[in-house]
């Protein structure tokens, strides 16, 4: 269950800044996400007042104006004109998102701060309530007179719109205008980590802030959309550069905690994996959260869906929670964008669900053995670019929000990534960085082929736990870099668990003595990786049409003794086929169509569908659809129809995982239910706990008691 939602907004919505009409807003916001709200530990709004030049420029006068995000476009392009036509690209020239956007002072700003706050208070009494304030790289947000013109040396990072990003290891040329933190100007060379921690401290405490959330990798990476940086230029990796560059980026971190000592600090990231971004940036992220710094890791990147890029969003999602700084981590819902004319939930997802269904299967294997799935979420943002927030945007989406936290995984998935976080983010040398950095390509490239990668632990924690945690599941892991490793992998194959290695051929020329491993090439192509998945028992196949790109990108994942499949499919002519170790998967809600043993399915746009079902079968259509019980007995009641002469196994929900029902539907609908008791209940180490009769024709229900039953 998320402890902490945050809703993220723009000034925009504030059309007007007297409090009565900024009250009402704050009123509508808390009023309209109740349904999200309600219950959780702690309710935050986080506000997009600007690109974080309102920190760099503020000088303490509460009566200064300050520029805000109140342009549709990059807004550190020229305005567009009457002259230019309407249609006039936005990342051309810009655009107010109204004719005439208030004006915002320091004090306007802290008196929002406070009305959403005790706006946000009255509605949620019980809840911790906060405001963050953010800090951007690039030149989209706001107009920055500090960072493009009185500053240019710290924007050498990547360009957008031929605006430099900000880099986090960059020093200060000095000047003497006044600064809250610094009234007599800024000192020659001064570390940008430093000025913004002092600054940082001064507005957020000014302004009633309580934390600050630095945006587009800010801290990791001044590239954070590329995938080559200071230490791989696209062909060559630069091991020289690397120690300098780490010490660089770790620095960052420590001098801004030395300045800002108290203020809670969450991230965005990047777009890549832990492992890309120490490869081409050299970013030590295994230090960085071992380090005390009061940072939350960085999210699923909201970037990575919007390109069709499933694969990549997860890859780099799983690599980033392996370890955690803290408890907890974050997954974050793009619905609207602020800036440019987008939102997400329409013009991208198409009113499907698929960047919820998705990320939110994710989990983690903790130190201790327990499977966690976020406790923290995050939308961006609830309002548009016209600073409008549609009802339509929170009623759609919001019942699948609650839908995947309600089915969040809470068991280690049928494949589980073994990430060495920590000796990926400590190699130096170009092979090493070569491997790890087209290792993490591989495993993002085989996702969006369609291998079902949802579950992550670090090899650190992997070394912790009893193997038999993983008897259930397939593990996956990068040619193994510590001999404790390799020892802890080759003892749970000899024992008869399920491996899959992969790495270039040179590497896996030294895993011969793992017996029964699965060994992938990444040179032989990411569709490898599942074919050796088959070879463990879990077969997935598609047939697709001539010229289809992608086939579906599936998750899946395990909840509630259910096993949950979570998919997006690029392109709805695809035909998916699934064998898994105790048969075909049987989806509620439908028929499928059993062939050869697999059942085959043709899934939407996007699915998340629930299977308790696996039947083996050579053909034949089976359905599996929610009947009413009728019942003062079973509150659950589950049609299976079209069996021929099938094994079938049967998973209830945890609490009655050894007190179900089984009997064939002769009773119909509204009789009294008999039972087959050929069903025999079956505690397996490899496959769980479920019930199991074979040679079953015809059509069958599946019973759940009530809990006190």
């Amino acid at each position: 269950m998320f402890k902490s939602v945050t809703l993220e907004m723009s000034l925009k919505p504030f059309k007007r800044t007297d409090d009565e009409y900024v009250r009402e807003v704050c009123r509508r916001v808390f009023s309209d996400w109740r349904p999200l709200l309600k219950g959780r530990e702690t309710v935050s709004i986080m506000l997009w007042t600007a690109d974080g030049s309102e920190i760099l420029d503020y000088s303490g006068d509460p009566d200064e104006e300050f520029e805000w995000a109140y342009f549709m476009g990059t807004a550190n392009l020229p305005e567009a004109t009457e002259a230019d036509p309407l249609e006039l690209s936005l990342h051309k020239k810009k655009r107010k998102y109204i004719s005439d956007p208030p004006r915002m002072t320091y004090g306007t700003l802290r008196r929002i701060v406070e009305i959403l706050k005790g706006e946000g208070k009255k509605a949620f009494p019980n809840a911790r309530m906060r405001v963050g304030e953010t800090f951007d790289i690039g030149p989209e947000f706001a107009i920055s007179d500090f960072k493009y013109k009185r500053h240019t040396e710290i924007c050498t990072g990547h360009s957008l719109d031929n605006r430099g990003f900000v880099d986090s290891t960059a020093r200060l040329n000095g000047d003497k205008r006044r600064y809250a933190a610094y009234p007599c100007g800024i000192p020659e060379g001064l570390p940008f980590g430093t000025f913004l921690g002092k600054q940082s401290e001064a507005f957020c405490r000014d302004m009633g802030f309580d934390y600050l959330w630095l945006s587009n990798g800010l801290g990791f990476s001044a590239g954070p959309w590329n995938k080559t940086g200071k230490i791989f230029d696209g062909v060559r990796f630069y091991p020289e550069k690397l120690a300098e560059t780490r010490r660089k980026v770790f620095e960052f971190w420590k001098l801004f905690r030395e300045a800002c000592p108290e203020l809670p600090l969450e991230t965005r990231g990047t777009n890549n994996s832990a492992g890309i971004d120490y490869a081409t940036d050299g970013v030590p992220l295994y230090d960085i959260y071992r380090a005390g710094f009061d940072i939350t890791p960085p999210p699923n990147s909201p970037w990575a869906a919007l390109n069709d890029n499933y694969g990549l969003e997860l890859m780099g999602h799983m690599t980033r929670i392996c370890e955690l700084p803290g408890r907890d981590f974050l997954f974050r819902f793009y619905i609207h964008d602020p800036w440019w004319v987008n939102s997400p939930w329409y013009d991208r997802y198409d009113g499907a669900a698929s960047d919820i269904y998705l990320p939110m299967s994710v989990s983690r294997i903790n130190e201790n053995g327990e499977t966690e799935s976020a406790s923290l979420f995050n939308i961006l943002s609830i309002d548009n670019t016209f600073g409008d927030m549609p009802e339509a945007c929170i009623n759609e989406p919001l019942p699948h929000i609650l839908k995947a936290e309600k089915n969040a995984p809470d068991a280690p998935a049928p494949v589980v990534w073994v990430y060495p976080l920590r000796e990926y983010t400590s190699a130096d040398s170009a092979e090493e960085l070569s491997e790890i950095y087209y290792g993490d390509t591989f495993i993002y490239e085989a996702i969006n082929r369609g291998f079902p990668l949802s579950c992550v632990t670090s090899a650190d924690n992997f070394m912790l736990h009893d193997a038999a945690l993983y008897r259930r599941s397939v593990l996956l892991s990068p040619v193994p870099l510590s001999a404790e490793l390799r020892g802890k992998l080759r003892e749970f194959a000899a024992s008869g668990g399920k491996i899959i290695l992969y790495g270039s051929r040179l590497t896996l020329e030294s895993c011969a003595d793992i017996p029964g491993a699965k060994l992938v090439c990444m040179e032989e192509g990411a569709d490898a990786l599942r074919q050796a998945l088959s070879d463990c028992g879990y077969s997935i196949r598609f047939e697709t049409k001539p010229g289809t790109i992608k086939p579906p990108t599936m998750t899946v994942s395990r909840s509630d003794n259910a096993t949950f499949f979570s998919v997006y499919s690029s392109n709805t002519t695809a035909d998916t086929l699934l064998r898994f170790p105790l048969g075909a998967p049987v989806l509620m809600g439908g028929e499928t169509e059993i062939r050869d043993g697999y059942s085959v399915y043709r899934f939407s746009r996007c699915e998340h569908r629930e299977c308790r079902i696996f039947v083996d079968q050579r053909d034949g259509v089976i359905s599996a659809h929610e009947h009413p019980p009728v019942n003062a007995r079973f509150r659950r009641k589950i049609f299976v129809g079209g069996l021929k002469d099938a094994t079938v196994c049967y998973f209830p929900e945890s609490y009655c995982a050894d007190n179900a029902s089984v009997g064939p539907a002769t009773c119909g609908v509204d009789g009294t239910p008999t039972f087959d008791l050929r069903f025999e209940l079956v505690n397996d180490p490899e496959n769980g706990v479920f019930y199991r009769a074979e040679h079953v024709t015809g059509e069958y229900y599946f019973y759940m008691p009530y809990p006190e039953l």
